[in-house]
């Protein structure tokens, strides 16, 4: 077949960046065309005033409805303006990157495609939309594979089905526990620590339709920041979607449904409104003064000789001193030469950046060995692994853009770089390992471009360690959770092969870490099963766990605390 034909709906009048970044990525796409803009009109502008559309409004909603609705809309704005301005006065070009653009507000014209104008009919409570017979026929005449979502309105009747793969539209929430709207914004009031969306076909049923692709992002500490991390993620999913199906010819296979046992939420009333303005207010300024007391979350690595990690109690390790004004975190235990060492993350404060350094351990204490490696971008999670004789270390070099193995040439200090592996990829905390005959590696991809490597684990293969050509999984990414995705470490003993992962929290990394083992993975399927949570609770003042690491007998992990970055 050739490039799957698509057709977005949308409504008439200026559209959010949401459309206009699906459509410029089809534009690039060998699998899908956005040849067509259906465009609503339940108003004519030209024959019906803004004040005569307010006062419709009225009659059907209510004026409590639309103050709530003006009031969530000024919010919104408000707080895309007040990130915006800290964002450029901090420096921070994570939440400038995400927050760019993002409310601008483009015309139909701009977006330069062919429209078809439809008028459908309105329920009298303005929310269900019947497409008329002459309409309908008109989109079946043009032959469009896949219709896209993207206007108001809950669609019913024969437009759920005049094209072969219906109607594929967003859902962002996870439709599991957050069904009803604003995107984004009650998962911040609620303090959830990730925030979901689904990619769903359409059927009569309201929230009924088939999940075909869903999602979880961590949750962002304000709703305006979160709509947009939540919708430049979830864009970014529905174009590989569509490529999928302009591949394979068919949709994939939908989620099993389950019963929804929550309210549909709905636009929050005014008191809702200004409790979420003061508890958000109160984070923030939590915030704001921990950074003027030069305090944050500081991570120190602690170690304990004895037995498995099964074993482990964690509460009787010793904790390494952090030197003054950087912080030890991501330790990876190796046993060499008859002797123990612990090969960790050394952020410096004040340069902003991380170099690995190594530490030797013993039960009567431990040693700082120095530096094992530094380069001019930020270096973190040192994993290691040995082969042919060699020993190997992948370490997180995202700022590079780039995967790559340093090999150990004299230990434990001297390491030199020996192949990069993965380039132009924004990748997190790697692992690689052998397993059934290839290597594999589990990695932590940031897909949209926005700083967020805590919700996507991605899983590729190759027939060397050292390979530059790592085959992607089918089913990348394999984990899209940030309360598991992220790596933290990776264990092997007698019973198989067990990851360690990140559990984000609300606004919170690092709050706590766990342990899955890994029950399925070659070149098509991928499963874990999570064995155990580990929080910070070993003892008092801990905010956060998030890696963990075992070699003969000694077992290395880290924990963090509220701490003046100074000391």
């Amino acid at each position: 077949m050739g490039k799957l034909k698509a057709a977005y709906i949308v409504d008439d009048c200026d559209q959010e960046w949401l459309v206009s970044d699906l459509i410029n990525r089809s534009r690039l796409s060998d699998e899908y065309e956005i040849g067509l803009l259906i465009v609503q009109r339940t108003f004519r502008t030209d024959e019906v005033s803004k004040v005569r559309r307010i006062l419709n409004f009225i009659k059907r909603r209510g004026v409590k409805n639309l103050a709530e609705k003006a009031l969530i809309a000024l919010l919104q704005r408000a707080e895309w303006w007040l990130a915006s301005l800290a964002s450029s006065a901090l420096g921070n070009s994570r939440a400038s990157s995400i927050l760019s653009g993002f409310f601008d507000r483009q015309s139909l014209d701009e977006i330069g495609l062919e429209r078809l104008h439809v008028t459908p009919e309105v329920s009298g409570s303005g929310l269900v939309y019947h497409y008329p017979e002459s309409d309908v026929e008109a989109i079946r005449e043009r032959n469009i594979d896949v219709l896209i979502r993207g206007g108001s309105g809950i669609l019913r009747g024969e437009i759920l089905t005049v094209c072969p793969f219906g109607i594929l539209s967003f859902h962002h929430g996870d439709n599991d526990t957050y069904r009803g709207s604003p995107a984004g914004f009650w998962e911040v009031f609620h303090r959830e620590p990730s925030t979901g969306f689904v990619v769903q076909k359409l059927s009569a049923e309201l929230d009924g339709g088939d999940v075909l692709f869903k999602g979880q992002i961590g949750t962002a500490p304000f709703y305006a920041f979160n709509q947009a991390k939540l919708y430049r993620k979830a864009n970014i999913f529905l174009h590989r979607l569509l490529e999928g199906v302009g591949r394979s010819g068919s949709l994939p296979e939908a989620y099993p449904k389950v019963p929804y046992a929550y309210p549909l939420y709905r636009t929050p009333t005014i008191a809702q409104q200004l409790a979420y303005m003061g508890r958000t207010a109160f984070h923030l300024s939590g915030k704001l003064v921990r950074r003027i007391r030069r305090q944050s979350q500081r991570w120190s690595v602690a170690y304990l000789f004895g037995g498995g990690w099964r074993d482990a109690v964690l509460r009787r390790a010793v904790t390494v001193k952090n030197p003054r004004g950087r912080f030890l975190a991501d330790p990876f235990a190796v046993f060499r030469d008859g002797a123990h060492f612990c090969f960790v993350e050394d952020y410096d404060y004040a340069r902003g950046r991380g170099k690995i350094s190594v530490l030797g351990l013993r039960e009567g204490g431990y040693d700082d060995l120095g530096c094992a490696l530094e380069e001019d971008f930020h270096l973190s999670y040192p994993y290691l692994f040995e082969e042919e004789g060699g020993l190997y270390m992948c370490p997180e070099t995202h700022e590079a853009g780039d995967i790559r193995l340093y090999k150990c040439v004299n230990f434990p200090n001297k390491w030199e770089l020996h192949k990069v592996i993965m380039r132009d990829v924004s990748a997190a905390d790697t692992s690689i390992f052998r397993h059934n005959g290839k290597w594999w590696m589990l990695t932590n991809i940031d897909s949209a471009g926005i700083g967020d490597h805590d919700s996507e684990l991605h899983v590729f293969h190759a027939d060397a360690f050292d390979s530059e050509n790592w085959a992607p999984h089918p089913r990348n990414p394999v984990v899209f959770d940030s309360r598991r995705a992220r790596n933290g470490g990776f264990l092997v003993d007698e019973e198989g092969l067990f990851r360690v992962f990140q559990v984000q929290g609300f606004d919170a990394y690092g709050q706590g870490m766990g342990i899955a083992r890994i029950d399925t993975l070659d070149e098509e399927s991928f499963r874990e099963s999570e064995i155990c949570t580990i929080p910070p609770r070993l003892s008092q003042g801990l905010v956060g766990t998030h890696s963990l690491s075992h070699s003969q007998g000694v077992t290395v992990f880290d924990l963090a605390r509220i701490e003046r970055t100074d000391s």
